[in-house]
């Protein structure tokens, strides 16, 4: 195989830290659009072989990057003289409920003295599982790009995560009827936005969470609700995949599907379908590997890669 990289892992990772720290700072305009998922997705990939980073999605992630012109956030936020000495996970997400952003970030502020960014971080998990399935895709790449960063001040991204949720609704969370069984979602016919969402509601399923007891339960109801009403994929399991090596070697394979690519072919839907490829096969059992290929097929078609 060729080294794909000029770049360290060293190099990669502070390269990485400042496009997460850049994404950081600019301001949420449309929720779809914001940057945190592409760095995030970018970075997850690069993570396969950080032997040889893969410089082309660096490249590609600083271009995006500098093509915002938004209005930054003011990390500068303002200390309460009124703290309350009891302050709960409801009480902000009753002010999201509300849609009321001057509360959210006051019991924000209060909150970060009594708990750690990453508590804070799977509180905000929580709550976006209880809304449309948009906020909650923003939120999980916030929370595994705060992880990453040496520096993980809840400063650094309060403003966007109060923006994220508010910019989504909140769901009846109620369900009836059998429950769907995580794994079994990916025998479905799925779209870009469900696999994208399938994917990472999956790899926060299996992730060493500290709340992971709630956000399981929280993930099997919304996939209760999103998925139930999909039908039965209709894949013949005699074809040939089109891309053989992703069953053979897997996930590093879709590292070589990408120098296949020119950087003016990249775009972030492309990088985002290769990133949710990549945590449904870590996840998912080897015999589920054909199916996901499969989907994978289907979606670059759509896509017209």
């Amino acid at each position: 195989m060729k080294k794909i990289s000029n770049i360290d892992k060293i190099k990669a990772a502070s390269i990485l830290e400042k496009q997460i720290n850049l994404s950081l700072n600019i301001s949420l305009t449309d929720l779809e659009l914001h940057p945190i998922r592409l760095v995030q997705a970018s970075k997850s990939l690069i993570g396969l072989n950080l032997d040889e980073p893969n410089e082309k999605l660096i490249k590609f992630t600083s271009l995006y990057l500098e093509s915002f012109n938004n209005p930054h956030y003011d990390f500068n936020l303002n200390s309460s003289d009124d703290l309350n000495p009891v302050v709960t996970i409801y009480d902000l997400e009753n002010a999201f409920f509300n849609k009321d952003k001057e509360l959210a970030l006051r019991l924000f502020h209060q909150l970060k003295l009594v708990s750690s960014e990453v508590h804070i971080l799977e509180y905000l998990i929580e709550i976006s599982l209880k809304q449309s399935g948009k906020s909650f895709l923003s939120i999980w790449s916030l929370y595994r790009s705060i992880l990453f960063l040496s520096n993980k001040d809840s400063n650094r991204f309060i403003n966007l995560a109060t923006d994220i949720i508010l910019s989504d609704d909140f769901e009846d969370t109620s369900t009836s009827g059998q429950v769907i069984n995580i794994n079994d979602v990916i025998n479905y016919e799925l779209s870009f936005y469900s696999i994208d969402l399938y994917a990472h509601l999956l790899e926060a399923y299996n992730s060493n969470l500290i709340r992971l007891s709630k956000i399981r339960v929280l993930i099997t109801s919304f996939i209760t609700r999103k998925f139930r009403d999909c039908k039965a994929n209709k894949f013949n399991m005699d074809n040939e995949v089109f891309f053989p090596e992703l069953l053979i070697s897997g996930r590093k394979e879709l590292l070589q599907f990408l120098e296949t690519k020119n950087i003016i072919e990249l775009n972030p839907d492309l990088i985002m379908l290769l990133d949710s490829i990549r945590a449904i096969v870590r996840f998912l059992d080897n015999q589920n590997h054909k199916i996901v290929c499969f989907h994978f097929e289907n979606i670059l078609e759509d896509l017209n890669v």
